[in-house]
């Protein structure tokens, strides 16, 4: 027998764990936890850092990728200096840590104007690709020291040439700077978003042949001129619109010789929204998505009218997704919609009352559940559906109801209550009972759906005192497919009156729908089981 030889004594080497692979470290170190509830508390991520050198190497730079201000309160500000050449993304809104930082490759920031801080991480971070910058507004701006101060921002911002996403609020640009700043980032910006941005009339030269999505809320300020930005977009795919406070004249033409865009005077009168939906026809061939919200600031709401919503849908060649915030819907928005009914995957209309009388009473609630009908059996390609009432509408339909019930009293002392309001309940029963023409439905939401005083009170349950919602509810109201996902535990048994009606109402067709996978009552949601 030979004898054994020096190397064969020496142990094999231990096999290699995949933990120990950087790539796969990195991958698992994702998914562990860093918040508490909205406070920062990465006690795992933290022991795992102390494994080894390798580990730590590998975790820091994911436990230290993300820093803001608001959750991170609780971490001493000698540790954020200390790990800062870290931090990727910032948001410092709250501004509690005043750094020094020391990043040089920042993706992503989040500020607010007047920060030296702030201007100095601009200089530093040339390739940042995503900027969110919150500025004064011009009454705030008043003595020299905060004209300067506005100045160095002006011009840290204009030095950044890579940005694919800017979202900027609460600033006074200025005609050139406005312009020079996104023609910087022209050949990268994809994203762009604008909140009362004052004092633009012109955006003469402008070209953004990359952004696909566009977010403008003119915020009652005087930007005349920010609803021509889609026609620097040809590319624009998403479009999203908060309305002006005030039914503002659309701006005068602007001369896009070099791109043949003259617009003849003579025929953009009107409000902002008849000349953006000319830019749209004209200049945004791929524009697929439109969301136009109210301005409810206080009293100062603003809806956009039937003809205006009308114009804007039937601007888009090929719409697919569409929301919006209305008064009440009417003839014209219903059949622009059923003329997009080939292409149109996703619609969301909510409801609200508006404060201002001659707004309110020209609502015709009979009506809109009559579009609501139209719109059910005629959009045959949708995937997902959201009919919203805010929680005064109810009241308002209630007040409307009542209105017509005097009325009627007066003309007809002899006529009932139920006879009074037949045509809204007819509509309203109708809506449920007539079959489903989208049976393409995935998701279907119907939230505060008014129903009418007198057919709640036609429940024996009219107390106002909260029950338990699982001890009253049936936990499958359509077909014992159905299961509740995250039940309210307590709700008012107004809700209850008003979800057992429509239970029962929706029972009558919701198993045509075969392909309907989420259902929302309410606050109440349900999940079809997978069979």
């Amino acid at each position: 027998m030979e004898p054994s030889s020096p190397t064969s004594l020496v142990p094999s080497a231990l096999p290699l764990n995949p933990l120990d692979l950087p790539e796969i470290l990195a991958r698992v170190g994702q998914f562990l936890p860093l918040w508490s509830s909205e406070e920062f508390r990465p006690a795992v991520l933290l022991r795992c850092s102390l494994v080894s050198k390798s580990w730590q190497k590998t975790l820091l730079p994911i436990l230290w990728f993300f820093y803001d201000s608001y959750k991170m309160l609780n971490v001493p500000s000698e540790i954020l200096v200390k790990h800062s050449h870290y931090f990727r993304i910032v948001h410092n809104v709250v501004a509690s840590f005043k750094g020094p930082f020391h990043c040089r490759n920042l993706i992503e920031l989040s500020t607010v104007y007047g920060q030296e801080w702030s201007r100095q991480l601009l200089a530093d971070n040339p390739g940042l690709k995503r900027l969110r910058w919150a500025g004064p507004h011009h009454s705030r701006i008043e003595t020299l020291e905060q004209h300067q101060e506005l100045s160095l921002e002006l011009k840290a911002l204009m030095k950044m040439e890579n940005l694919n996403a800017l979202d900027t609020f609460g600033f006074s640009l200025g005609e050139g700077l406005f312009v020079k700043v996104l023609k910087n980032n022209a050949n990268r910006l994809s994203n762009l978003t604008l909140s009362t941005v004052e004092g633009l009339t012109s955006i003469e030269g402008l070209e953004l042949p990359y952004l696909t999505e566009l977010d403008i809320k003119f915020g009652g300020v005087d930007s005349p001129a920010l609803v021509d930005l889609v026609r620097c977009c040809p590319r624009l795919q998403r479009l999203s619109v908060t309305g002006s406070r005030s039914k503002s004249p659309a701006p005068s033409p602007i001369p896009f010789s070099q791109h043949g865009m003259n617009l003849d005077a003579t025929n953009i009168k009107g409000s902002l929204f008849d000349r953006l939906a000319q830019n749209i026809t004209e200049c945004c061939p791929e524009l697929s998505a439109i969301k136009v919200a109210a301005n409810m600031t206080g009293h100062d709401q603003y809806f956009l009218d039937d003809r205006e919503y009308t114009a804007i849908v039937n601007a888009s060649r090929r719409l697919e997704s569409f929301s919006a915030d209305l008064l009440q819907l009417d003839y014209g928005l219903t059949e622009a919609l059923v003329g997009q009914r080939r292409s149109l995957k996703v619609l969301s209309l909510s409801f609200f009352s508006s404060d201002a009388p001659h707004q309110q009473g020209n609502v015709d609630y009979s009506k809109g559940i009559h579009c609501l009908r139209r719109l059910k059996a005629s959009l045959t390609r949708l995937n997902e559906l959201a009919v919203i009432w805010e929680k005064n509408y109810s009241h308002a339909c209630d007040l409307a109801t009542a209105a017509n019930s005097i009325n009627s009293d007066l003309s007809d002392n002899n006529s009932s209550s139920t006879g009074q309001t037949s045509g809204f309940q007819e509509e309203l029963l109708a809506f449920f009972e007539e079959p489903w023409g989208c049976l393409d439905l995935r998701n279907l939401q119907l939230c505060n759906f008014p129903l009418t005083r007198t057919q709640q009170m036609s429940s024996p349950a009219n107390s106002s005192s909260p029950v338990d919602a699982s001890k009253t509810l049936p936990l499958s109201p359509i077909t014992p497919s159905w299961r509740l996902v995250e039940p309210v535990k307590y709700i008012s048994r107004a809700k209850i009156i008003k979800w057992e009606l429509a239970a029962i109402l929706l029972e009558l067709d919701i198993p045509s729908l075969t392909k309907l996978r989420h259902l929302k009552l309410d606050q109440l949601t349900y999940e079809r089981e997978q069979s």
